[in-house]
């Protein structure tokens, strides 16, 4: 991939799509980090109120059930203000050895609020898979590759 795009290194293999993100915590859709050796989620936050908001990498299982927050794989909680969290991004990098202290090769991640009005936002999560092309391990709905 030296030379080629990097849409052919990293797949987007999870999602929260744009929705108003308020105190129940909203979840990306679990990732295999046994088929990918390193994982990238950005948090893309809008004109949020003024709550605090939380984003965090969990370890589960394949199904999403039994997760744990993982250490260390936590942006720093952001302060309720009427404005400083509008428009930003929160980044997670995780490597396939942050699952090791659970015993688990799969992770979702989760954003929320301190309160009920929150806040429009995604989260895009991009991996490196172990093998091939990553366009082989996005998910269905990427509907175009330029």
């Amino acid at each position: 991939m030296q030379n080629g795009k990097l849409s052919e290194g990293l797949a987007v293999v999870a999602t929260i799509d744009p929705a108003t993100i308020a105190n129940t915590e909203t979840f990306t859709d679990v990732v295999d980090i046994g088929a990918n050796s390193q994982a990238l989620a950005v948090a893309l936050l809008g004109n949020m109120a003024s709550e605090t908001i939380d984003f965090k990498a969990y370890s589960c299982d394949s199904d999403g059930t039994n997760a744990a927050a993982i250490s260390g794989r936590a942006a720093t909680q952001l302060a309720a203000h009427a404005s400083n969290n509008d428009a930003k991004q929160l980044v997670i990098n995780l490597r396939d050895g942050d699952l090791l202290a659970s015993g688990k090769q799969h992770v979702k991640f989760g954003l929320v609020t301190g309160g009920a009005t929150g806040g429009p936002a995604s989260v895009v999560v991009l991996a490196r898979p172990r093998q091939g092309l990553a366009s082989a391990a996005d998910l269905s709905s990427v509907v175009e590759i330029v």
